[in-house]
C-alpha cells in the first residue's frame, strides 16, 4: 500500500468518526420537549443505569456483572420479551442465559413452546437420535413462527455445542412449559408404554384417535366428551403404577410420559370455554410445568424464555387472574427474578392484525406517539442501550415514584395493527412488576428461517 491512499483511508476513517461522534443525540436533544418532573427523572435514571454495547450473545460478559448480586440467589430466572420479534430482545436472551450458564450454574432453559415438541428438541441437543438433524430443523420445528428464527436457531447449536463432550451431569437441558398442542404428547406416552406395559399401548392409540376427530370440523360435541373423560384415566394409571414403571422405564422417561399425559388435560381444559378462560388457564398450567420441572425433574435452577409479559409477576393481570410469573412469585418468593426487554423504536417480525387474513410482515412502532409512555422515557437516557436494576436502593425519591406509578407500557405479542398502535400498551407499574430492565432505544425484527 503506497503512502497516499493510506492518508487517505485514514483521513475517511477520521472524517467518518467525526461524524458518528456529532451525530450522537446530545443531553440538551434528548431531553427537549421533556417538562421539568421528566428531565428530574431521566438524569436521575442515568444515575443508576449500566450501559451495554448490544446484544451480541458472543460478546464478553462483563457488561452483565452489574446483574451478579441479584443472580446469585435466584433459582428460576424469567427472561422476557417486549415483542415476538424482535432481534436484539432475542439476541439478549441468549446472551444472558450463557451468562447463566458459563457464571451461575444454570444448566437448563424453558421456552413459552409446547411441551411434548421440546422434548424432541432436548433429545437433538443431547446428540440422541431424532428426525431432527440441524439446529434450523430443530427451531422450526416448535409450531410457532416466534421460534422459528435465526436467533433461536443460534441458541440451539450453542447448546447442543456446549453439550459435547461433556458427562450427562454437566449438559444443558431444553424444556418447553406452554399446552396449546397435543401432536407430540401421544408418542411420548406410547413409547413409555412399550417399555413398561404394551398392553396399554391400544389405549393411548384409542385416545389419540378420538383427539384426531376434535380437531376436525365436523367434530360433534359428543366425540369432544369422549376425549377429554379418557384423559384423567390415562394419567391416573401413571399414579397407581409409578412404583413399577419407574423401575422397569426409568424415573426421567417415566417424569417424562406421566407429565405429557398431564399436559393432555390440560390442552384440553384451555380450548373449552371462552378466550377469558383459555388465558387464565393457560397462565396457570405454563407456572405448573415449571413447578413439575423444579420439583419432579430436579432443575435446580432455570432460566425461562417467554414474553413479558407470562414472565411478569402481576398478581390482577389478564381477566384479573395471574401471569404465570404471578402464580411462580407467590411459589418461589425471592428465588423468582425477571428480567424484561424494552424498546422505544423499533420494527419487528409480527402478524398484520390490520387485515383480514393476518399475514407475517415487518412493522414498526415509534414510541414518541405516546410520550407518557415509560419507553418514551427510557429511550431519552444517555446510554441508547442499557441494564437497570428495578428493585435498587438509593435511587431518587422523583425516580421511585415515577417506576411505581401506572404508565403506559409498549408490548405486543403475535399480532399487531400499526395504525392502532395505542392499543397495544398496558396501563402498569414497573416496580412490583419486573426486578431487571434491559432497554434498546431502536430495535430490527427477526430473522426468520427460510
Amino acid at each position: 500500500m503506497n503512502c497516499l491512499s493510506y492518508s487517505i483511508r485514514c483521513f475517511l476513517l477520521l472524517s467518518f468518526c467525526t461524524l458518528c461522534i456529532c451525530c450522537k443525540p446530545s443531553e440538551e436533544d434528548l431531553l427537549k420537549d421533556l417538562s421539568t418532573d421528566q428531565i428530574a427523572i431521566v438524569q436521575a435514571l442515568n444515575k443508576a443505569i449500566a450501559p451495554i454495547q448490544d446484544a451480541d450473545p458472543e460478546r464478553d460478559f462483563s457488561e452483565l456483572a452489574p446483574l451478579d448480586t441479584a443472580l446469585a440467589n435466584a433459582q428460576v430466572v424469567g427472561m422476557g420479551e417486549g415483542t415476538h420479534g424482535t432481534r436484539e430482545f432475542f439476541q439478549m436472551k441468549d446472551r444472558l442465559f450463557r451468562y447463566l450458564v458459563q457464571k451461575h450454574g444454570f444448566q437448563a432453559i424453558a421456552f413459552e413452546a409446547n411441551f411434548g415438541r421440546s422434548v424432541i428438541v432436548n433429545r437433538y441437543i443431547h446428540g440422541q437420535t431424532t428426525n431432527l438433524s440441524t439446529a434450523a430443523q430443530a427451531a422450526k420445528s416448535m409450531y410457532f413462527w416466534t421460534w422459528s428464527t435465526d436467533e433461536v436457531r443460534e441458541l440451539l447449536q450453542w447448546m447442543k455445542d456446549y453439550n459435547t463432550g461433556k458427562p450427562a451431569s454437566q449438559q444443558l437441558s431444553f424444556y418447553g412449559f406452554d399446552c396449546q398442542y397435543a401432536d407430540d404428547e401421544f408418542p411420548l406416552i406410547r413409547e413409555f408404554f412399550y417399555k413398561v406395559e404394551p398392553g396399554l399401548v391400544s389405549k393411548v392409540d384409542t385416545t389419540a384417535n378420538l383427539y384426531t376427530l376434535t380437531t376436525k370440523s365436523t367434530a360433534t360435541d359428543s366425540v369432544r366428551a369422549q376425549y377429554t373423560q379418557r384423559l384423567p384415566g390415562l394419567y391416573n394409571l401413571f399414579i397407581t403404577n409409578e412404583s413399577q414403571w419407574v423401575s422397569a422405564g426409568g424415573r426421567t422417561d417415566y417424569e417424562i410420559a406421566r407429565q405429557a399425559a398431564r399436559v393432555l388435560i390440560q390442552q384440553a381444559n384451555i380450548i373449552a370455554g371462552d378466550a377469558c378462560n383459555a388465558t387464565i388457564k393457560r397462565d396457570m398450567y405454563m407456572a405448573e410445568n415449571v413447578q413439575w420441572l423444579l420439583t419432579r425433574m430436579n432443575t435446580g435452577k432455570l432460566s425461562l424464555w417467554a414474553h413479558n409479559y407470562h414472565i411478569s409477576t402481576l398478581t390482577y393481570g389478564n381477566c384479573s387472574q395471574p401471569s404465570m410469573g404471578g402464580y411462580l412469585k407467590q411459589k418461589l418468593k425471592d428465588k423468582y427474578l425477571t428480567v424484561c426487554t424494552l424498546l422505544t423504536n423499533g420494527t419487528f417480525t409480527v402478524r398484520d392484525a390490520s387485515k383480514s387474513d393476518t399475514p407475517l410482515t415487518q412493522l414498526s412502532v415509534h414510541t414518541a406517539d405516546v410520550k407518557t409512555s415509560y419507553n418514551y422515557l427510557l429511550g431519552k437516557a444517555q446510554y441508547p442501550n442499557f441494564i437497570f436494576k428495578v428493585n435498587q436502593s438509593g435511587l431518587a425519591p422523583s425516580l421511585t415514584s415515577w417506576l411505581g406509578a401506572n404508565h403506559p407500557l409498549f408490548e405486543t405479542g403475535s399480532g399487531f395493527n400499526e395504525s392502532r398502535a395505542e392499543q397495544y400498551y398496558s396501563i402498569a407499574a414497573l416496580t412490583g412488576r419486573f426486578d431487571i430492565l434491559i432497554h434498546f432505544r431502536d430495535t430490527s425484527q427477526s430473522q426468520l428461517l427460510p
